[in-house]
């Protein structure tokens, strides 16, 4: 007979396996999936405005039109203000926003759309490297 320890254990055990099966997919599974190609101008990003491109397709390639798109800038490490843009569609699928990178390092940008017909896309991008610009040298009076 198992004693009442060995029994917990063995349940927690085979409730682990299940929660990590979940989560694993066979290749190929995401069939609903929106695709998401993205770039930043200028590359290197530097502080200041950079300009945000996401282009969303559906799984056959159509363009995803007519999405509220939402950014959301952050630094990798705590204690900095985020920042925030809404994108515009500049063509069917095609999104551009402006984004205030506020300081040199890393950063994720969020993306938030919410689709026409309802679904909604949260993917994070990363940013990493952002450079300062060097300071022009003072010039000797």
């Amino acid at each position: 007979m198992m004693s009442r320890t060995a029994r917990w254990t063995g349940a927690a055990c085979l409730a682990a396996l299940g929660l990590l099966s979940f989560g694993c997919r066979p290749a190929g599974e995401d069939r609903d999936e929106i695709a998401l190609e993205w770039a930043v101008a200028p590359s290197p990003p530097v502080t200041g405005t950079a300009t945000v491109s996401l282009e969303l397709k559906e799984p056959t390639g159509q363009p995803v039109e007519g999405a509220e798109v939402k950014l959301e800038g952050n630094m990798t490490h705590p204690g900095m203000t985020p920042v925030f843009a809404t994108a515009r569609e500049v063509e069917p699928g095609r999104y551009q926003a402006p984004l205030e990178l506020t300081m040199g390092g890393d950063w994720i940008v969020l993306v938030d759309a919410r689709l026409r017909d309802g679904r909604t896309l949260q993917r994070e991008l990363p940013l990493p490297g952002v450079r300062s610009p060097r300071a022009a040298p003072m010039s000797m009076m």
